[in-house]
């Protein structure tokens, strides 16, 4: 069986899932999901009970997960120790895997690509709020766009993207696309609709909270084109947007620490400003 430690929000569930499932199939084994963590960690909550995920859970595996090490001889533990791709994690082998990371990196799962999409479907019905833009958002040349404030204010480690990183993109997506019509995704949107202007049609998303913010996902998904921060959220809502000619643009700084490795979080085919 294949064990992986939740923590964090939405987004780093998702890669976490996504890396443990990819490894799951590849030696054909069983995933649990350890989302134990969630009764201390209070910033977040388990996000994945919206999406199309079939696993096993566990609230409090400490008990179980020592009868099962003492019951299988063949156990290995991984623990991420560097921020960049480890391809030895797919080559993992025991009667139980345990994963402990972030493993931010399609690369750990782009084999399974199509498994993970349909994994990561929302099932929980959406807001009439969410299918009304849904509907605008596939009616007209979308482009998602998000802000990322919040708690990146004050932490050091992670960069706000200013004002000449959105200009750079826009500059990019008005010389690729007919009218544009950008949508707005962001955690402090009163701050935003006062200080985020352009010549383009804007849509600010500002009915879903931390609660709905799968619909956001959601929202961001469907668009046809993204323009990203430094947030495994918002990578995520471009990696599932299906549109096989979208551009999506990213920042070239993911932290504001050079020595983290993060050559491997943008796909390649993404443009790095």
């Amino acid at each position: 069986m294949i064990v992986v430690q939740l923590i964090g929000g939405l987004g780093n569930q998702l890669f976490q899932y996504a890396a443990a499932k990819a490894l799951a199939l590849e030696t054909k084994q069983k995933l649990y999901l350890d989302v134990s963590q969630f009764e201390s960690y209070k910033l977040h909550n388990y996000a994945l009970n919206h999406l199309n995920v079939i696993s096993k859970t566990y609230k409090k595996p400490n008990r179980y997960l020592r009868k099962i090490k003492s019951f299988y001889q063949k156990k290995t533990s991984y623990k991420e120790v560097d921020f960049g791709y480890n391809p030895d994690l797919i080559t993992l082998k025991g009667d139980v895997v345990f994963l402990e990371g972030y493993f931010q990196s399609e690369q750990y799962f782009i084999k399974y690509e199509k498994e993970i999409r349909e994994d990561f479907e929302v099932l929980t019905p959406l807001k009439e709020e969410t299918k009304a833009a849904i509907a605008k958002i596939e009616s007209v040349n979308s482009v998602s766009i998000h802000i990322r404030r919040g708690d990146y204010l004050n932490n050091p480690l992670h960069n706000t993207s200013k004002d000449e990183y959105y200009n750079k993109a826009l500059e990019i997506i008005e010389s690729k696309l007919t009218n544009p019509v950008l949508f707005v995704f962001s955690d402090d949107m009163n701050w935003v609709k006062a200080n985020f202007s352009t010549k383009q049609e804007t849509v600010f998303i500002d009915f879903n909270d931390a609660a709905t913010n799968f619909e956001d996902l959601k929202l961001m998904a469907a668009c046809k084109h993204n323009v990203i921060v430094n947030s495994s959220f918002s990578w995520w809502g471009a990696w599932l947007n299906k549109n096989p000619d979208k551009i999506v643009i990213a920042p070239k700084l993911w932290f504001n620490d050079d020595s983290i490795n993060t050559n491997d979080i943008i796909p390649t085919s993404w443009v790095k400003i």
